[in-house]
């Protein structure tokens, strides 16, 4: 049986078109689809589909197929006119008599009755009765055999054409095109028609066809029912490249205007990123960036921004957050100063970006994730949410009390979630919904569960596009569940499924998680089997998760990626739980006081343990020093720094005895140094070393703007009057400034 999808072979497409061409000239296509059950399926889903929904309710059932099956016919011959019209209406004197470009057509047409030979009695008198046949070739001045070959290379190419696979789109949409101009000629819709059309699209998307309701809102010209339309069904479109078509029709035309183009950007970039596209995907939310900010229309421009965030979610999370915090920012100004209706859409967008940022802070570990969502719940009190971004805060505090622990207040979020984006029809969301299941029933070890979950992405993929990140994490959360029930074969399967999917759709993040997973499931096989390639392939994928995962400055993947051949399962939380507050916003300050804290638990000379004291000193100015910085940027950002002033003040004080300090060795430096630097250099010198606690000869080089040798040459001098203290030897060698200035 041929599957609706799959794709006939050119005999069978040959056999479908003569058998057409014949029901057609014996009035027999009523029984057309009943004569030729095997091929049904195909014809119906690639072509018959499209004009029954295109002529909607204006043909009675009745005659509907019979007319969908004979415009398809009449669109396909005419698609080999050489003036490229659609339609058989429109053929002058001159391609009935002279033009031999027209003759296969022409002989096509009407031998089967879809077109009459027009009278030429100057060029030939024909007979009563004469049969088409006859007539041309009396016309034409040919055999008979002449005309069956201009039959023939006609059925060739109309072969040629329904053999093409019509998913590209243009041609399903010129099909649709001429089946609207037909309705139109014979008065069956009015020329305007948008009220029509916009019936026929509530019924179709009633009735599950997605993309026959967008043709309809895309007739119709109302282009924001059509972008709110393909934004929800964009999932059933991006299978379809007449959608693509649209698109560019709307695109190009004089009724969308610049707001308008932004959120037609967005809807091209949901369909490459439905499609895999990834680079298409991020030229067309650049793209609606810069119609957003052209248009200088606040609203649109956190719109597209909130987009190329979660484009960026999980590539470069320093980016999306950076991106979703500039999109807050533009909400704020319209939520202040905006009209009703742009102010109610912002808090919506607003609460879903600070719900976005919650999710990036959890991918962290980092415990802000909970004040943001109690931020949102805040919000929804005051304001009205939709649904979806309702269901969303719920997927995200499903992830929160994952990452807490606590699987089965997690599936309470998310099977609340799940439901919301199901009364929604809200395909996409769902799918993802299922992905974070699959996951979550592992962690509550109802493994048979998470497999059932799991399953179901991998069997909707193949009948839908669906997201890269989606897909992946469901071969990754198959693979976990898998791992857990000692079946590695399976769990290895999937995660190199997943690893596939996550490099070409550059998913960064799903990257080092599917690495540590095939380099711990490796290793676990290696423990049971003793299979040296197992040892070998679980060093590599360890060694890149853990490469990855400190270039993304994620050290607590890192080090548990390198733990991972001694410990085998790992011990502990994981790296996926929450760190404290402190560790999470400052984690390389905190790794270093822990370390020095440990150091101190070791013997040590008087000596060393002040120099620690004074390392653990410095490791939390510098903390403060991040932390005050970091407020008078956003003091300055939002020009609100009047407010903080007694604060600030209160800030400086604290800092008072270091600068006191720093103006003393200054004072010092000036009197023991002072042929050697001037005071720009001394300054710079002077605030490295203050900040970062040492110097060494390239950074002292940096600073003053001095060679290396010169570097060299003043730091031994330093040393030697008493202004620095070298330690270390070679590579390792630094300088510090003197415990005392005495």
């Amino acid at each position: 049986m041929t599957s609706p999808r799959s794709f006939p072979s050119r005999r069978a497409v040959e056999a479908v078109v003569n058998a057409a061409l014949a029901a057609q000239r014996r009035d027999g296509l009523a029984d057309f689809g009943v004569r030729h059950p095997r091929l049904r399926q195909w014809i119906w889903h690639n072509w018959l589909n499209a004009v029954i929904g295109t002529l909607g309710d204006a043909v009675p059932p009745p005659e509907r197929v019979t007319q969908a099956v004979q415009l398809a016919l009449i669109w396909a011959i005419s698609r080999l006119r050489p003036d490229g019209k659609v339609g058989l209406d429109g053929i002058d004197d001159n391609a009935w008599l002279h033009s031999t470009s027209w003759r296969p057509l022409l002989a096509l047409a009407c031998h089967h009755g879809l077109l009459t030979v027009p009278a030429f009695p100057a060029r030939y008198r024909r007979h009563l009765q004469e049969a088409p046949v006859e007539n041309l070739c009396g016309l034409w001045a040919v055999g008979p055999s002449t005309l069956y070959r201009y039959l023939d290379k006609a059925k060739r190419q109309l072969v040629d054409l329904f053999a093409e696979s019509p998913t590209t789109g243009t041609h399903i949409f010129t099909l649709r095109q001429y089946c609207d101009t037909w309705l139109s000629a014979r008065g069956l819709v009015d020329l305007d028609g948008s009220s029509w059309h916009a019936r026929q699209a509530d019924a179709s998307f009633v009735a599950g066809r997605a993309l026959d309701g967008l043709w309809h809102l895309f007739r119709s010209a109302d282009t924001p029912a059509f972008l709110a339309a393909l934004k929800r069904y964009g999932t059933e479109a991006a299978g379809s490249g007449q959608i693509d078509c649209m698109l560019e029709a709307l695109s190009a035309s004089d009724v969308v205007n610049a707001v308008e183009q932004v959120e037609l950007s967005l809807r091209r970039a949901n369909l490459w990123h439905l499609r895999h596209e990834v680079e298409r995907e991020g030229e067309a939310i650049s793209a609606a960036i810069r119609y957003a900010q052209g248009a200088g229309h606040p609203l649109q421009v956190g719109v597209a921004h909130a987009a190329m965030g979660q484009f960026l979610e999980e590539r470069d999370r320093d980016r999306a957050m950076a991106c979703f915090e500039q999109s807050i920012a533009s909400f704020r100004v319209v939520i202040e100063s905006g009209s009703d209706g742009d102010r109610s859409r912002a808090v919506d967008e607003y609460a879903s970006c600070v719900v976005h940022l919650a999710w990036l802070y959890l991918r962290r570990n980092n415990p802000r994730a909970k004040a943001l969502l109690d931020q949102v719940l805040n919000i929804n009190g005051h304001h009205s949410i939709g649904e979806e971004t309702l269901a969303a805060l719920e997927q995200t505090w499903g992830e929160y009390w994952r990452c807490m622990g606590n699987p089965l207040r997690s599936l309470e979020h998310h099977h609340k979630a799940l439901v919301i984006f199901q009364r929604l029809g809200h395909q996409r969301s769902i799918f993802n919904t299922y992905r974070n299941l699959s996951l979550i029933y592992s962690d509550a070890k109802q493994y048979e569960l998470a497999i059932e979950y799991g399953k179901k992405v991998l069997e909707a993929a193949t009948a839908l596009p669906i997201e890269p990140e989606v897909l992946s994490g469901a071969c990754i959360n198959l693979g976990v569940a898998y791992f857990s029930l000692g079946e590695l074969d399976q769990a290895i399967n999937f995660y190199r499924q997943a690893i596939g999917i996550s490099q070409q759709a550059g998913l960064r993040a799903h990257q080092i998680i599917v690495q540590y997973n095939l380099a711990e499931a490796h290793f676990e096989r290696f423990k049971q089997r003793g299979d040296p390639e197992d040892e070998s392939n679980g060093d590599f994928y360890a060694a890149a998760a853990a490469r990855l995962s400190t270039e993304d400055k994620a050290h607590a993947q890192a080090d548990a990626a390198r733990a991972l051949k001694r410990e085998v399962l790992g011990t502990g939380d994981g790296p996926d739980r929450l760190l404290p507050a402190e560790h999470a916003a400052h984690f390389a300050e905190m790794a270093e006081v822990e370390r020095l804290r440990l150091s101190l638990a070791s013997p040590q000379s008087p000596a060393q343990q002040v120099r620690t004291h004074l390392a653990i000193a410095r490791a939390y100015v510098n903390i403060a020093t991040k932390e005050r910085e970091t407020a008078l940027a956003i003091a300055a950002r939002h020009q609100v720094s009047d407010d903080f002033s007694a604060d600030l003040d209160e800030l400086r004080r604290s800092f008072e005895r270091e600068l006191t300090r720093e103006q003393q060795w200054d004072a010092r430096w000036q009197q023991g140094a002072s042929e050697l630097l001037q005071p720009a250099q001394r300054n710079a010198a002077l605030r490295r070393l203050m900040t970062s606690g040492a110097i060494n000869k390239s950074g002292y080089a940096e600073v003053c703007g001095v060679s290396l040798a010169t570097a060299s040459k003043h730091l031994g001098l330093l040393a030697d009057r008493g202004l620095l203290v070298q330690t270390g030897k070679g590579p390792s060698t630094r300088y510090l400034l003197p415990d005392s200035l005495n």
